[in-house]
């Protein structure tokens, strides 16, 4: 009966879009003959089963669908209507099985291998959903969105050179998008398949010489054969059929810029200058290589030529900003970041840098006002959060700075100077469970890092704690800095609690040549020399320590000065 078909179209979706890709709905066919007359009976039972599909009562529709077959065992579209109420219901081995028996009896049903791929797909079963495919191209070899599935599952399991072939199919099907052409040229050169790329690519550019890609993906084949002279050819002949091909003139650029042929690099961007001169962009770069070149002065220059022309444009301000701070001068450096935020205040690298020009200048109390700042533009910002509460710290106001740290570690949980900077706050308030989880923590991160070693074995030193494992990462920091002065008088500390005075002096004493205005070790160096039974050298670096820090009031006690 022809009529069953016209009821046909209500199918609805048989599940979630997640269940098999590229389909988005399951076209039934009759399972029999062209003409065939269906029982009447099976007629009925369908299509009060398909009302009760409708409602969403799957388990009645089984029951009708499953009471059509027994007057029609021979059509595929009630196989197929049962596999779909058992996937409703979550019984996807009945459905399995319904359908390997409707493709057994109509083995070019296309619906019964879609849904039963779309079964495995949903459940795992990567190699059997892959199969289920290649069998649906052995009746329908032409059809693109089989090969776009198959694709998928090879994508999916990382067999990148069979999703390739597979693009290619599509590709002799249809002709493919430049996107998919694309793709399987790099796909064929990620798997080291070079001609195969190169016959991909050609073919692009021969069907698409207008599409920039094509001769990227050229120049690429030539720059993984290591052939740069062949790659700039191309970017060369994709910039003379466009002049407007950006990625092609900067992939030149970058060639240059590895060479260092500053030389080649300008004359290459003052030509394509020359033809545009209102394009911004291409004249920062131009600076950029002049600053790589090490014609500092001509940099600024040329940035100074744009401002004047460009007044409103904050990016040469930020140009020469930048420039004066890897120079150093961060004086010179102020006022550019200062213009960068007046004329783009949501640009956050200029706050940070002018933050870190304060810093740099030690304007402790100005980088803190230019901080605060920062946070209330910007509250989740990691550095804005880590710079103000290290000034903080600092100033030895860890209730302020904790919460800041712990805002920067949340937006960066590996934020390893956050989780040191906590670490050393804990650290001063002798929380010592809180400290020693995070320099576990930031170790655990970076374990081969000399100041975090250095600063967990002092805190352990400092406690007379687990002094064994203290000088094991103390000596590891030294080797990796033999000339660092804190690292030298931790070890020495260590040495020193450990009993081993000797030692701990040649550490010590290596630490005070290289620290002449620390206090701290001054007085460490006292205390050992006191253990040496040498009085008179330990007054000698204590009353040095306490010159140099007249707040370590203790040292009185040990000099027997304390007035009365």
């Amino acid at each position: 009966m022809r009529n069953l078909y016209i009821i046909l179209v209500l199918s609805v979706v048989i599940g979630c879009s997640s269940m098999r890709p590229h389909i988005t709905h399951v076209p039934v066919e009759k399972g029999g003959p062209a003409g065939t007359n269906f029982h009447p009976m099976a007629v009925s039972h369908f299509i009060r089963g398909m009302m009760y599909d409708f409602r969403n009562e799957h388990k009645s529709a089984l029951l009708e669908f499953n009471e059509a077959l027994l007057f029609d065992s021979t059509s595929a579209t009630i196989y197929n209507k049962i596999a779909e109420q058992y996937v409703k219901l979550k019984k996807f081995q009945h459905a399995e099985k319904v359908l390997l028996k409707a493709i057994k009896q109509h083995p070019q049903n296309m619906d019964s291998y879609r849904l039963l791929a779309a079964i495995y797909h949903h459940t795992g079963q990567w190699k059997k959903t892959e199969q289920v495919y290649l069998d649906m191209l052995k009746y329908k070899p032409d059809d693109i969105e089989t090969y776009y599935n198959l694709v998928q599952i090879y994508l999916g399991q990382g067999n990148k050179l069979q999703a390739a072939k597979m693009y290619e199919k599509i590709i002799d099907l249809d002709g493919g998008s430049p996107d998919i052409q694309v793709r399987v040229g790099n796909l064929y050169l990620e798997q080291k398949k070079f001609e195969h790329a190169r016959r991909i690519f050609k073919k692009f550019y021969q069907n698409y010489p207008d599409d920039e890609r094509a001769y990227l993906g050229m120049a690429k084949w030539h720059i993984i054969q290591k052939d740069t002279i062949g790659a700039i050819e191309w970017y060369q002949k994709g910039l003379e059929h466009n002049p407007k091909f950006s990625t092609c003139l900067e992939e030149i650029r970058d060639i240059y810029v590895q060479q260092k042929n500053w030389g080649a690099a300008i004359a290459l961007l003052q030509q394509y200058i020359h033809q545009d001169s209102a394009d911004v962009e291409l004249r920062l770069r131009l600076g950029e290589l002049y600053y790589f070149k090490g014609d500092t002065s001509q940099a600024v220059q040329h940035f100074e030529t744009i401002i004047n022309q460009h007044p409103k444009d904050f990016r040469p301000y930020y140009s020469i900003g930048a420039l004066y701070y890897q120079q150093h001068q961060w004086e010179q450096a102020e006022p550019y970041f200062r213009n960068v935020i007046k004329l783009k205040p949501e640009f956050v690298r200029a706050w940070l840098m002018l933050g870190l020009v304060f810093l740099r200048t030690d304007r402790l109390d100005s980088a803190q006002v230019h901080f605060e700042r920062a946070v209330k533009t910007d509250p989740e910002n990691v550095d804005f959060n880590y710079f103000l509460g290290t000034i903080f710290s600092r100033q030895k106001k860890y209730d302020e700075a904790i919460p800041l740290l712990e805002t920067a570690l949340a937006g960066d949980p590996e934020h390893l100077d956050a989780i040191s900077a906590l670490a050393a706050i804990y650290d001063q308030m002798k929380n010592y469970a809180k400290s020693d989880s995070l320099y576990q923590l930031a170790l655990s991160l970076k374990g081969d890092d000399p100041l975090l070693m250095n600063n967990y074995s002092y805190s352990l030193a400092v406690r007379g704690e687990r002094l064994d494992e203290a000088l094991l990462m103390s000596q590891k920091a030294v080797a990796a800095d033999s000339t660092n002065g804190a690292y030298l008088d931790t070890l020495g500390w260590i040495y020193f609690k450990l009993g081993l005075y000797d030692k701990a002096l040649k550490y010590i004493k290596k630490s005070c040549n290289l620290r002449t205005s620390s206090a701290e070790v001054f007085e460490h160096l006292g205390d050992v020399y006191n253990k040496l039974n040498d009085v008179e050298s330990a007054r000698t670096y204590w009353r040095k320590a306490y010159e140099l820090d007249e707040s370590r009031t203790w040292i009185l006690d040990k000099l027997g000065e304390r007035p009365q």
